[in-house]
């Protein structure tokens, strides 16, 4: 690895690099984590609506709920 970095074939890796790089990574798999997140809960409200999946109760009802 030293040999690839003296003949300039890798590139030098410095400390800025190395926190830009895991910041960028850190951003990424949040975006990533976020817009799942995102669909997920457009696809529930979307299969609420179209009656293919039940309604969540509302506390009042969990209270009164038999079960």
């Amino acid at each position: 690895m030293l040999r690839l970095i003296r003949e300039g074939k890798v590139p030098q890796v410095n400390k800025d690099n190395q926190e830009n790089d895991a910041s960028m990574f850190i951003q990424q798999r949040m975006r990533g984590i976020l817009a799942r997140k995102f669909v997920e809960r457009l696809r529930s409200e979307e299969m609420e609506f179209l009656g293919m999946q039940r309604k969540k109760k509302t506390p009042e009802e969990e209270r009164n709920d038999p079960i």
